[in-house]
């Protein structure tokens, strides 16, 4: 198969070679090898097998739900063309015998080599005994009266099972009747079934995909990838087990387009789906041959530069002109890869690359083109995309025993493989602009080609580049459309490039897009000399990667818009930022006008229209600077949400904080440490026209201590240091009484400041409290804090809601006037979403302080004592530097059906929507629906009462 060192194998149709057949349910042992018996219970073996699999993580490539109480059948030998023993098929019978899977044995080894769907109401569909009662009436229609013999089910040349019937001294020589196709029998009378071209009907629903019949002959020139090229180091590794998701699944639509319809499947997957007749008239498939690989990889690349061999109108594939990247390799006994070739296999499809392989349709036999999707290292598996259509190998997600595959299938062409992909485009932009912003639009790209498939078909010069396109919105500020990227030269390179674009009107920037794009040339058999444009076009880069986590900030959501906000911290001195967040959730715009208030009274700050279900953000140094106390009022026409974010340290710490509604005369802050460092300041906002008497008592686990007595001006703010009053103590509550309405909060910073958290006081104590954030896994701890402000000891209870239901949590008694602290991971450890309830039989306050990174940073959100149908949380970023997570707890015995709306300065955007189970818990990336938004608030509808929080995390500046 060698022609002056370079090489190219096929798919055929019409070539001798060793394949499975089914025997006859007249069940022949087989004397030199594996019983039936034996084989029966090897694929009971594998069943038990699977299904512990299964029940251990039902997800995991290979499981089988409907393995649960399933028995092996009655085993089916599968003898080659040349009669002798191959494997045995063995049906997989449910509780009710009907057969719903096919496992294949060995018939000498007395291994299983691969299971499959078996979706044919009979196994066989044609048994021994219908065989012969077909047989019997074809001879007697021909005049004949001939005593049949037992047949043997053999595997054709055209990869059919057929029943073979043994008439030496006769005309007839032979017979044959398909074993799972109802259809008529023939002789060697006549041309052989498989030496007949057939064209396949498509299944329902299906597109169609092709088939390459096995075959081993000929020669072409191999793709240009060096047999001989040392193995690129490898980093990393892959998972145990990987599926890629979604690779959509072609059946061959000729017996002969096994390669068209599987690169059909890897093309459908990056998308859009190419036609399987256009694919397979550009590599050039015959009847007689199938395709060759060089042809095949060549068909990856076709652009609208060249034209088809078969069909020379046709200029690039209907459905895209320009071409994809590929790469290949050969994998051969005593290559520098070989040592690799089952990790290299295992690496690509990890990186959500399929791999269309050349092997063998059944050992020893012609060769076959398949999609190589997932494997499992558990149970053994590769799982392959077989574009044939009828057992022994058939359909989507074919489980190979791994190897059988690498070792006994793949040889055939001595394990050459392929990847073939579009240029990965990703773009960062904002997701949305208002008119007359600047911003930059920047175009990453990468000509795919992972070790050991670097390196390959290399660019001509200076031809990789990028083209934006603007849609009537926006325009460029300088510079021209079209970028180099000079650093993307062969596969496995990447490079970028970039714009400055200037938004003329406000709205989303949806119409930006970007492209990139290659010249490529090679050369086949069929194609001396060809030259192509491959490429990709861009999308939306998915939410940004996840921050370094400098600092983090927590916020429940509020229930009901309102008129009137009130914001009590703030400071915009000693390096300290303070924003204000106002979502307008109507359909209407709404008129916001802010107040400041600092120690020496109020300031008018901003007016601002925000626009319909939208977010704005404020920035208080604009018109407070260099003020180390200042609170806000947030007043609108209609009911909007107000939050306050706060940076500082250059962003290494950060906190956040819902407003208040309505201001209260007494206010209880369960959270609070003035030991290790940590530091507790209380703000006090007095929005009245008149002085306030306030007065400040703290409880700890000792009992309470008396605060501060102060008069707060009117429409101003002051701040308490807890440590003035309360020294050195681990945990510390305070009380907030005042003759007037008012609005506490509860500022804590950690040692060196290198954390900080916040949160709103409560006006009332409550007997229940849901918190709907925890996680007690990846480093990150959660404390719940319960405050007694009781004169008599209360009963508490802890119940916690996790991804799998509700866990059973402490019981104790808080004594009077006093404070107690629980840590989450005392009872649920090692879990990632965990909320919490608190139920008590006397009116408490709760709250839950999170901390992770080794304490780098921290956050905090006083309970939520009611739950609602609606929640609306205003702050919410996703561009770099940002994360932003929603977090919805339900608390009921029923599940919850659950509504997500995103709102930008662009409008609304439609998120999840969702079913919570009872009593579970669920997180929510906003980033993966608003990706690259700097203003971004969330309203949650459920149609069951359920809790939401939003927390969010950062680089530091």
């Amino acid at each position: 198969m060698s022609v002056a060192g370079r090489r190219g194998v096929f798919a055929v149709a019409l070539l001798v070679f060793v394949m499975l057949i089914p025997m006859s349910t007249f069940a022949f042992a087989n004397p030199a090898g594996v019983t039936p018996e034996e084989a029966r219970l090897e694929a009971g073996r594998l069943i038990e097998r699977v299904r512990d699999a299964t029940r251990e993580d039902p997800s995991q490539p290979g499981a089988v739900a409907a393995f649960a109480g399933a028995v092996a059948g009655t085993p089916l030998l599968v003898r080659d063309f040349e009669g002798n023993p191959s494997e045995y098929m063995v049906p997989v019978l449910d509780a009710g015998g009907r057969a719903i899977y096919l496992i294949g044995v060995g018939a000498l080894s007395g291994k299983w080599h691969w299971y499959c769907r078996y979706d044919d109401v009979d196994f066989p569909v044609v048994s021994a005994g219908s065989a012969v009662s077909k047989a019997e009436a074809w001879l007697r229609e021909r005049g004949a009266d001939i005593e049949l013999p037992a047949p043997q089910a053999r595997i054709a040349p055209d990869k059919l099972a057929y029943w073979f019937f043994e008439l030496p001294g006769t005309r007839f020589a032979e017979m044959y009747v398909p074993v799972f196709l109802e259809d008529k029998p023939s002789s060697a009378l006549e041309t052989r079934p498989w030496e007949r071209s057939r064209q396949l009907p498509a299944p329902a629903g299906d597109t169609g995909g092709s088939a390459g019949f096995p075959g081993v002959s000929g020669a072409a020139p191999s793709l240009p990838v060096s047999r001989s090229a040392s193995a690129t180091p490898r980093t990393g590794g892959a998972p145990a087990a990987y599926d890629i998701p979604d690779v959509p699944y072609h059946q061959q639509l000729t017996d002969y387009w096994c390669g068209p319809a599987s690169l059909e499947m890897v093309m459908d997957y990056f998308g859009p789906d190419i036609d399987q007749a256009e694919i397979a008239s550009v590599a050039n498939a015959h009847p007689s041959y199938g395709c060759y690989n060089t042809e095949l990889g060549r068909a990856a690349q076709f652009s609208s530069k060249s034209t088809s061999v078969q069909t020379p109108s046709l200029q690039g594939y209907s459905a895209r002109q320009l071409g994809y990247g590929m790469a290949s390799a050969y994998w051969e006994n005593g290559s520098p890869l070989y040592d690799y070739r089952y990790s290299d296999l295992k690496e690509l499809v990890s990186q959500n690359l399929p791999v269309l392989a050349l092997t063998s349709y059944s050992p020893g036999s012609g060769g076959h083109f398949r999609v190589v999707k997932g494997y499992n290292d558990s149970i053994g598996t590769f799982t392959v995309h077989d574009p044939w259509y009828t057992p022994p190998y058939e359909g989507p997600d074919v489980q190979f025993e791994q190897s059988f595959f690498v070792d006994t299938l793949w040889p055939y062409s001595d394990r050459w493989a392929m990847i073939a992909a579009p240029w990965s485009v990703t773009v960062n932009k904002p997701f949305s602009a208002t008119a007359g912003e600047t911003f930059t639009v920047q175009a990453s790209a990468a000509y795919r080609g992972p070790a050991p498939l670097d390196g390959q078909y290399p660019c001509t010069v200076d031809s990789a580049t990028a083209t934006i396109e603007l849609g009537p919105d926006f325009e460029l500020v300088g510079g021209g459309t079209q970028q180099p990227i000079g650093s993307i030269t062969t596969t496995g390179t990447s490079g970028s490039a970039s714009w400055t674009v200037r938004a003329l009107d406000s709205g989303t920037t949806d119409g930006i897009e970007v492209s990139a794009r290659g010249g490529i040339f090679g050369s086949t058999t069929d194609y001396p000399s060809y030259s192509d444009w491959i490429g990709g076009v861009g999308t939306a880069a998915s939410a940004p990667p996840v921050t370094s986590r400098a600092w983090a900030h927590d916020s429940i959501g509020v229930a009901t818009p309102s008129e009137v906000w009130f914001l009590a911290e703030g400071c915009t001195n000693g390096g300290f930022e303070t924003w204000v967040l106002v979502q307008n959730p109507n359909t209407d715009p709404a008129q916001v006008h802010l107040t400041y208030m600092t120690p020496d009274g109020p300031v008018e700050g901003q007016t601002e229209t925000v626009p319909a279900s939208s977010r704005m953000t404020f920035n208080v140094a604009d018109v407070v600077p260099e003020t180390w106390e200042v609170s806000t009022m947030v007043e609108s026409d209609y009911g909007v949400i107000a939050e306050r974010a706060m940076y500082g340290n250059g962003r290494r710490w950060g906190h956040d904080s819902i407003g208040v509604d309505t201001p209260a005369p007494t206010w209880y802050l369960a959270e609070g440490c003035t030991n290790g460092g940590f530091e507790t300041w209380i703000l006090v906002q007095n929005p009245n026209n008149q002085p306030a008497e306030v007065h400040l008592t703290y409880m700890t686990p000792s009992g309470s201590i008396k605060g501060p007595d102060v008069q707060l001006p009117a429409n101003s703010r002051k701040t308490f240091f807890v440590s003035d009053w309360v020294p050195s103590e681990w945990s510390v509550s305070a009380q907030v009484t005042s003759n007037r309405n008012i609005i506490a909060e509860r500022a804590m910073y950690g040692p060196a400041r290198a954390w900080a958290h916040d949160s709103v006081g409560v006006p009332a104590a409550a007997m229940n409290w849901y918190l709907a954030e925890g996680c007690t896994n990846g480093g990150f701890e959660t404390w719940v804090l319960v405050q007694n402000p009781n004169d008599e000891a209360a009963n508490v209870t802890l119940t916690y809601m996790t991804t799998d239901g509700q866990v059973p949590g402490p019981s104790v008694s808080i004594p009077a006037n006093s404070r107690e602290t629980f840590n989450v991971a005392d009872v649920v450890p090692n879990t990632w979403e965990v909320s919490t309830r608190v139920s008590a039989n006397k009116n408490v306050i709760a709250e839950r302080s999170m901390y992770g990174n080794g304490r780098q940073w921290g956050h905090d959100s006083v309970g939520v004592s009611v739950p609602a149908t609606d929640w609306y949380l205003a702050e919410g970023c996703t561009n770099t530097g940002f994360e932003t997570w929603v977090l919805v707890q339900n608390p009921n015995p029923l599940p919850a059906e659950v509504t997500i709306t995103f709102m930008t300065p662009a409008g609304p955007v439609d998120g999840p929507v969702e079913t919570l189970p009872a009593r579970s818990r669920k997180t929510y990336n906003v980033g993966n629906t608003v990706p690259w938004e700097y203003n971004v608030s969330t309203r949650v509808h459920s149609n069951r009462p359920v809790i939401a929080e939003r927390a969010m995390y950062g680089d530091a500046q």
